[in-house]
């Protein structure tokens, strides 16, 4: 349920960060002329990718904390769906592990974690889905990293 809930807070919070923007914008087109607008160089378009990436990473938890549940104290009722989320969050973290420069978790696991993590919210609406989420930021943020440090930075001209 949380997760159902977080994606519902984070589509509102969109829907009013781009209603906020448009206003923002028609207001400053009725009070000023238009400003010629820069064309930016690959040089500051790399700068601008690579410190937004800084930012994502920054925003993200600094230490990995794997939450797994002991199965004499899952929940009669959730207990496969809750079993299966952890797994597949234990495969991101085997491939962490295991190459200290390659993807931990790709787009089709992430898929697969976000179904199970649907699958425990209806399951199980009071359970805690919070430190899943967490640790999935954190793999997430450990894979931008990495990308980051693999993707070639072209010279400034």
């Amino acid at each position: 349920m949380g997760t159902v809930q977080a994606v519902q807070a984070q589509g509102s919070l969109v829907h009013l960060v781009t209603a906020g923007t448009t206003l923002g914008v028609r207001a400053l087109m009725k009070n000023k002329q238009p400003v010629p607008v820069k064309p930016i160089d690959q040089a500051t378009a790399n700068k601008n990718a690579a410190a937004n990436t800084a930012a994502i990473i920054a925003a993200q938890p600094k230490e990995l904390v794997l939450h797994r549940t002991p199965t004499d104290q899952l929940p009669k009722k959730a207990a496969e769906q809750i079993t299966a989320l952890e797994a597949q969050l234990e495969q991101c973290h085997a491939a962490m592990l295991a190459n200290p420069s390659g993807i931990i978790c790709t787009p089709e696991q992430r898929a697969a974690i976000q179904r199970a993590a649907v699958g425990v919210a209806r399951a199980q609406s009071s359970w805690n889905l919070q430190p899943y989420q967490q640790e999935m930021a954190y793999y997430q943020a450990e894979d931008a990293r990495r990308q980051q440090a693999v993707a070639p930075v072209a010279p400034a001209k």
